[in-house]
């Protein structure tokens, strides 16, 4: 019998079995009220501070940037670790009742911390970028990161072979008995099988440093010359999360039985990529939309360059782009290759296809945005996401009566537009059309070029030196 069920099983009998109900009940009370309501906080700490327009003065005060993030990390959410701190005896009260070992409520409560650490350093990110009237949408986005942390991901249908990683995981560990706290829970990382606890203390503390790093970055600069991280600290923060992917994915090809009888199959290698290529869209286009440069930000840059504009800032930021898609999807390669059932089928080199067309397609569209957001016009990057999104839902509209997707010698043609290539593309549909998928492949990277020539028109419309005002006529002396 699993470790927890037995512990269960001991509920209700005796002044163990309630002293074990008030210890867990007590730490979902304090993960709510530190993760939830300190999370709360610190979204409200720096929005809050910028409508009242108190901010600007602690910007340019002697503190550093870390000194300033330290005392808005620990200082906002000042209340949330005094309720946690009040609960804190009931919940030793009903780990000594309950008979649990010293060693696991420490390693609960540090659970707990930490996790709770990463959610406050990402909910005050998210409150030093948020604009006015987002705010509530805000803390929807936090609420909705700490519900999907609530739910385990151990399912066996489940694509990641990994336990929960939120701070309401503390509940559980407090449950185990103090000699099986390494053998409870159990995640598969490359192949290995490695406990759970060490596992999250470590990524939730890399998490809260990734975050720590932007707002170090950012939180003394004008809004308008923010950068959430520098080009190789995207790239470094880009890899770090598909390292995650691949390390945690379940790339064997087996069937399973299901309890109810159901027969379920493992993803294929060709849909092992697919599933982690759609999570790198995500990833790509966050990493792309904290990249791209505005109007204020590209003519500072152009104060600064001695000699001009350099070909990376006028291909802006196809470079980081192409580099972090290109480097991302072989990661992925890899880790089908290596990770694959020995019995399944798979094409390196279609595989490898699949790859740098999701790289091609990423680059595009954010090259797209970039010239849209330095175009003469009010909120230019909003515009040009209702754009792009226009031009998606009319493209679904006009292939669908046409059998584009439904029929496989038609599948390629999607191509052009959509990133079909590199998320349906299979070797029963390449081999009908393989020089449209080709053409499509090259179409990519000539709208890329296309959209690196309208931006770089728009660069040197800003870098044209501006003409002079007219001087008012002096009149003559009589």
């Amino acid at each position: 019998m699993p470790v927890r069920t037995r512990i269960i099983s001991k509920w209700h009998t005796g002044p163990a079995g309630w002293g074990l109900q008030v210890v867990e009940i007590t730490f979902w009370l304090q993960a709510l009220m530190l993760a939830a309501g300190g999370g709360i906080a610190c979204v409200n700490s720096i929005h809050r501070e910028k409508e009242q327009n108190t901010f600007d003065y602690q910007r340019v005060t002697r503190m550093t940037p870390l000194e300033l993030t330290l005392g808005k990390l620990f200082g906002a959410p000042d209340f949330a670790y005094f309720v946690f701190l009040c609960l804190m005896p009931l919940a030793l009260f009903g780990a000594v009742m309950g008979k649990r070992p010293a060693l696991t409520v420490l390693a609960a409560y540090a659970v707990l911390l930490i996790a709770s650490l990463a959610v406050h350093t990402l909910a005050l990110l998210i409150s030093l970028l948020t604009i006015r009237g987002s705010h509530t949408a805000a803390i929807l986005v936090l609420l909705a990161i700490l519900g999907s942390g609530v739910s385990n991901t151990t399912d066996s249908l489940s694509h990641f072979q990994v336990h929960a990683f939120g701070p309401f995981y503390a509940a559980q560990v407090v449950q185990t008995e103090g000699g099986e706290l390494a053998s409870s829970d159990v995640d598969t990382f490359f192949g290995k099988q490695v406990s759970h606890v060490p596992l999250l203390l470590v990524i939730d503390l890399m998490f809260a440093g990734w975050f720590l790093l932007a707002l170090v970055r950012n939180i003394k600069k004008d809004p308008h010359y923010y950068e959430i991280y520098s080009p190789l600290q995207a790239l470094g923060f880009a890899m770090f999360l598909n390292v995650l992917f691949v390390a945690f994915y379940q790339w064997q090809h087996t069937t399973l039985l299901s309890p109810q009888g159901f027969r379920f199959q493992r993803e294929t290698p060709m849909r092992s990529q697919t599933f982690l290529l759609s999570l790198n869209i995500a990833v790509f286009f966050a990493l792309g939309l904290a990249a791209i440069r505005n109007r204020e930000r590209v003519r500072r840059i152009l104060r600064t360059r001695e000699g001009g504009a350099s070909w990376l800032d006028l291909a802006w930021p196809a470079p980081l782009m192409v580099a972090g898609t290109a480097a991302a999807s072989l990661l992925i390669v890899a880790g089908v290759a290596l990770g694959r059932s020995p019995e399944a089928e798979w094409d390196l080199n279609f595989t490898v296809f699949r790859a740098l067309f999701f790289a091609a397609w990423i680059s595009r569209d954010l090259q797209f945005l970039q010239w849209m957001n330095l175009r003469r016009s009010q909120h230019p990057l909003v515009v040009g996401a209702l754009f792009l999104i226009i031009f998606y839902v009319c493209v679904m509209i006009l292939m669908a009566p046409l059998g584009i997707f439904s029929r496989a010698e038609r599948t390629a043609f999607s191509a052009f537009a959509v990133p079909s290539a590199a998320l349906m593309l299979d070797h029963s549909k390449w081999i009908l059309r393989p020089a449209i998928c080709v053409a499509a492949f090259v179409a990519q990277w000539l709208l890329v070029a296309l959209f690196v020539g309208l931006q770089k028109k728009s660069i040197d419309e800003l870098n044209s030196p501006t003409t002079a005002p007219a001087v008012a006529p002096v009149p003559a002396q009589t």
